[in-house]
């Protein structure tokens, strides 16, 4: 049985490869050592792209699905509602979510993980070493970086930049959900 993860861009694919490999180590995945998770994982470009139906990879996939393909999994971002785009915020988000599902009509098992806000944010509160994040909140205030950008995806990207090893604490209870829904999405591959 094969499944698919879909996620925005790569970051996020970066972050769930490197979530599952947590997973993988820590023995809460029951698969081979030889499985290749980047296999496993859509790239669809943006958050608009990941919930077009008409997508091409979309298009291409439904070829696969319930033959090749039996589970999918989206994770992506509500983002800021009030940057007022049609799919953000977490309401609006999972509106467009259904919408999404009616119209590819897969008869498989499909779910969704939501970030509240963006990866960014969720990632940088989750950080191993605290003392840390302080002084990289105060960098956000003195660069102003909400005005110039109003989400962390700069500092996020510093940080990773700066410490790349360790960089989240996968253990963080905020994890547990999304820890969840890929254990059950890898059950029985």
């Amino acid at each position: 049985m094969s499944l698919r993860i879909f996620v925005e861009g790569n970051d996020d694919k970066n972050f769930i490869v490197s979530f599952l490999n947590h997973l993988k180590k820590d023995k809460k995945l029951d698969i081979q050592d030889s499985i290749n998770f980047n296999n496993y994982i859509e790239i669809m470009g943006s958050k608009s792209k990941l919930l077009n139906k008409n997508h091409i990879k979309y298009n291409r996939l439904s070829q696969k699905i319930g033959f090749e393909i039996k589970k999918a999994l989206f994770i992506f971002d509500c983002d800021f509602e009030k940057d007022d785009k049609n799919c953000n915020g977490m309401e609006k988000s999972k509106n467009c979510f259904n919408n999404l599902i009616k119209e590819l009509d897969w008869k498989i098992e499909i779910d969704v993980y939501i970030f509240n806000k963006n990866l960014d944010y969720f990632l940088l509160e989750t950080i191993n070493k605290k003392e840390c994040y302080k002084y990289f909140d105060k960098l956000v205030m003195c660069l102003e970086v909400e005005k110039v950008k109003p989400n962390k995806k700069p500092i996020a990207n510093l940080y990773r930049d700066l410490y790349p090893y360790p960089q989240f604490d996968f253990k963080d209870d905020r994890f547990q959900p999304l820890k969840d829904k890929l254990i059950d999405l890898f059950k029985g591959i």
